[in-house]
Parts: structure tokens; sequence; C-alpha cells
């Protein structure tokens, strides 16, 4: 996973695998995200993604209240069937749907 700046955006790329390890990984790039830029939203590009771990659930719904409380969007694009299955699975649906 890596940080990039976009046509006024911070993307993060994430990986096919986003297990416990990759949670705090990306962690780190959300709080390194949220320290840059005030004006720059943050867009989790989720296209690979196959297999995603509560870990990596939590720390995304953890940043978004962060993102939200700095005035700031951030938001997954791409979310295909691994990460709405998961966030399903964990009774979280509505929670993905303000994110995407």
């Amino acid at each position: 996973m890596d940080l990039r700046e976009s046509n006024g955006r911070i993307e993060i790329d994430l990986p096919v695998l986003i297990d416990l390890p990759a949670s705090a990984e990306l962690r780190d790039l959300l709080l390194d995200a949220l320290a840059r830029d005030a004006a720059s939203d943050v867009v989790l590009k989720a296209q690979a993604v196959e297999r995603m771990s509560t870990a990596c659930v939590q720390v995304v719904l953890a940043a978004a209240v962060g993102f939200r409380g700095a005035a700031r969007r951030m938001e997954i694009e791409g979310a295909g069937p691994a990460v709405t299955e998961t966030f399903t699975q964990l009774g979280l649906a509505a929670e993905l749907q303000k994110l995407i």
C-alpha cells in the first residue's frame, strides 16, 4: 500500500489481501493522510480486494470518524463483493453505504 496525491485528493490502493498485519499499515497511512493537506479528500481504492479482515474494517470506520471530525471526506472507491460481504457479515452494511 502506498499513499499518493492525484487530482486534489489522496489515494490509497488497497491490496488483494487486507488482513491483520495490513491493518496497521493502513492505519499509519490514514494517519499520514489526515496530517496532510486539510482540503484533500481521501479515497481508498478497493478494486483489487479479495479478502478483508475485521481489523481493517475497524481501521476504516475509525478513520472515517476522524476525517469527519476534521471536516474532510473519506470514501471507498470500487468496493467489490469481498468488501461488501465483509461489512455485511459484520452488520455494518449501512456504514459502508456512507463511504461509497
